[in-house]
């Protein structure tokens, strides 16, 4: 008897702790982006006003830059986007936190000798940088 008991209270107590940890991962998974939520449905400035509108120590286009790209899209297709520069060097971000039809201003500008590359994605609703990258020396716009 004192065997099917132990048993019973194994079974039970085995049972509880995995019910416990299937509702805290469900915790985790609920609003992995409640920071930065979905915003699809809102609407922005056009991304040649928004880049007109912006901080020039944010991010500033080369002066006859072989190419520059503008583009609004979704925080999921950000490397859609930077993959049209490649021939010039790959450019890559990511992040966790951001819902995948976040809205997000992407832009890529490369010197007219096509050897430097500047890219700079913003998020739509708070105006803010997301990510910045380059491949070449440059003050760093984040420190004050």
């Amino acid at each position: 008897m004192k065997k099917i008991t132990t048993l019973i209270f194994l079974l039970v107590t085995l049972f509880t702790l995995n019910v416990q940890l299937v509702l805290a991962e469900s915790k985790i998974d609920a609003e992995p982006w409640s920071k930065y939520p979905d915003n699809s449905g809102m609407n922005f400035q056009d991304v040649n006003s928004f880049y007109n509108s912006l901080d020039k120590k944010w991010y500033v286009e080369f002066k006859n830059a072989k190419l520059n790209i503008r583009e609004k899209t979704y925080f999921k297709d950000i490397n859609k986007v930077l993959s049209k520069a490649d021939e010039y060097g790959e450019s890559r971000t990511g992040g966790e936190g951001f819902h995948p039809k976040r809205q997000v201003y992407v832009f890529v500008t490369v010197s007219e000798d096509g050897k430097k590359m500047l890219t700079t994605v913003f998020d739509a609703e708070t105006r803010r940088p997301i990510s910045a990258s380059s491949n070449f020396e440059r003050k760093n716009p984040y420190s004050s």
